[in-house]
């Protein structure tokens, strides 16, 4: 016994897989022979804690055994409620418990399946008490095979064919961020549902459409529907660190979290029961930037393409040091690099800041593009000083090309869709942000709660014959407690302006040569050009 117990020390404290391999012969498990096991077959959260060693929170252990009752399971949870680990436990239990068994995992992106979800299956199978065999792979589409051909494979949600290509006798799907996979993912596996596949669904609430929202509507489980998707939702004011205010599982939801998204947010907003309690939503139509548009525009942003010319959108403030926010916006292509925010700027601050990120940002030989809110007195005071500077320079060694956008002016784009040019801004923004839902590249953002309630906030409302306006400066003050000026920034960043929006004071000046091919073109794709095709 005291040797055995020797070697169970051994194999846990190792970090050589040949020494493991080893070990675990030497205990009699490990290989693939020791799989499956009945054992564990309708007991879940036991096999999490005996045999991965692991100690799960109620919510988890609910959704697991909800697993082994019912054939489908949607989970809507708010952040940091552990469902990654949630979805490698449901894994790796389903494939140490079934003959031939096959479990596909998928998500939005491959950043989400091999970084997020591979990951934390790759550490579990690694650290699990008792060795659970198989070859493990490091990249989720090579999968963990067992010689008795069980394994555990995941694919994107864009690689449909290969999702939904898969039969056996025992098979489970597990979507992860289900809420943004297509609806062609859901009929494909419900084709395969036929042959007794189980599905687990986990999500964000954040879209209020597609097959996932209907699992918790026309879908749900009910004594009268017993053939439903059995729904369950997650709150993160619900995980253990919330509860009892300190930190009993590294990694899930604090209480100083979900205090600090309730103060940035509000209780009843949109983003905290979507976000934080886990709920659905569903007036969002008359959103100008959904919450689905916006999760989605976050997923990608690491994979975003980022070529194309530097453009910075400005935002100016004044210099109280109070309230409002000076923002930089910086994109390249299709993605948002970075947002600075400052406060209590002067008007020769904002060009010291510009200046610094033009020098730090741009490439050799690259004239960057810089956008500027000149609206009102601060505005118009920045502009000039920006504009001075400029003077110092002949056309050729011009460090930037400078663009003025005054929201109170008649929409230079679209004029009969649009009232007011800053209708039209949020516009081409929301369509940048969109355009992966048509069919081409979306716009990409860093994941920062302010811009998250300033883009989510607007809507659209009729205005003067027939053309759109979006929600008044005014009322979303009101509504967030503070002016939107990292929404209004990144509007700004991603208005490709062209010849004819070149603007100084009441004049037109003229542009560069270098953009006279678009002859006063409208492109709000101009930054991303050749890429969407």
């Amino acid at each position: 016994m005291a040797l055995r117990k020797d070697i169970e020390w051994r194999y846990e404290a190792s970090t050589c897989e040949q020494e493991r391999e080893r070990l675990g012969k030497a205990l009699g498990t490990g290989t693939d022979a020791s799989w499956p096991s009945t054992r564990y077959y309708d007991d879940p959260c036991g096999f999490a804690l005996e045999v991965l060693g692991i100690k799960l929170t109620e919510d988890q252990e609910s959704v697991l055994r909800a697993v082994v009752e019912h054939m489908r399971v949607a989970v809507s949870s708010g952040h940091k409620i552990g469902k990654s680990v949630l979805d490698a436990v449901a894994a790796l239990w389903f494939y140490a418990t079934r003959d031939e068994a096959r479990v596909i995992m998928s998500s939005v992106t491959a950043r989400q399946v091999d970084q997020i979800l591979w990951r934390e299956l790759r550490m579990l199978h690694r650290r699990s008490k008792v060795p659970l065999g198989g070859e493990l792979h490091e990249l989720a589409r090579s999968g963990l095979k067992s010689s008795d051909f069980r394994e555990v494979v995941g694919f994107t949600a864009r690689e449909s064919e290969a999702v939904a290509g898969i039969s056996g006798k025992n098979l489970l799907y597990i979507l992860d961020e289900a809420s943004g996979i297509g609806d062609d993912i859901a009929e494909a596996i419900e084709g395969n549902r036929a042959g007794g596949a189980r599905v687990l669904m986990t999500s964000n609430p954040t879209r209020t459409e597609g097959f996932f929202f209907d699992a918790f509507h026309k879908l749900r489980w009910s004594d009268t529907n017993p053939g439903g998707v059995y729904c369950i939702q997650v709150s993160s004011e619900n995980t253990p660190n919330v509860r009892e205010r300190r930190v009993v599982v590294p990694g899930l939801a604090t209480h100083e979290w979900v205090e600090e998204k309730r103060r940035e947010w509000g209780e009843d907003s949109a983003l905290y029961q979507v976000r934080v309690r886990g709920r659905f939503v569903v007036k969002e139509e008359g959103r100008v930037v959904s919450l689905h548009t916006i999760e989605l525009a976050e997923q990608r942003w690491r994979d975003a393409p980022c070529e194309g010319v530097l453009t910075i959108g400005l935002d100016p403030a004044g210099e109280g040091g109070e309230g409002d926010e000076s923002v930089f916006a910086l994109r390249r292509g299709l993605r948002v690099l970075e947002l600075l925010a400052h406060r209590g700027l002067s008007e020769e601050a904002h060009l010291v800041h510009l200046m610094n990120l033009v020098r730090e940002h741009r490439l050799p030989r690259e004239r960057p593009r810089v956008v500027v809110d000149r609206e009102g007195p601060i505005g118009t005071r920045v502009w000039r000083e920006i504009k001075a500077y400029l003077e110092r320079f002949d056309e050729e060694n011009m460090p930037f090309v400078l663009f003025g956008v005054r929201a109170s002016d008649r929409a230079s784009r679209e004029p009969d869709v649009w009232d007011r040019q800053r209708d039209a801004l949020w516009g081409n923004a929301s369509r940048w942000l969109r355009a992966q839902d048509e069919g081409g590249l979306g716009g990409a953002i860093p994941e920062d709660t302010r811009l998250e309630a300033e883009l989510h906030a607007p809507e659209w409302i009729p205005g003067p014959n027939g053309r759109m306006k979006v929600t008044s400066k005014k009322d979303l003050r009101k509504k967030l407690g503070r002016s939107p000026d990292r929404g209004d920034a990144v509007c700004l960043a991603v208005w490709d302006p062209m010849p004819h929006e070149f603007v100084v004071e009441e004049e037109k000046i003229r542009a560069p040569s270098r953009l006279d091919p678009f002859s006063g073109a409208i492109d709000p794709w101009g930054g991303s050009r050749g890429l969407a095709r």
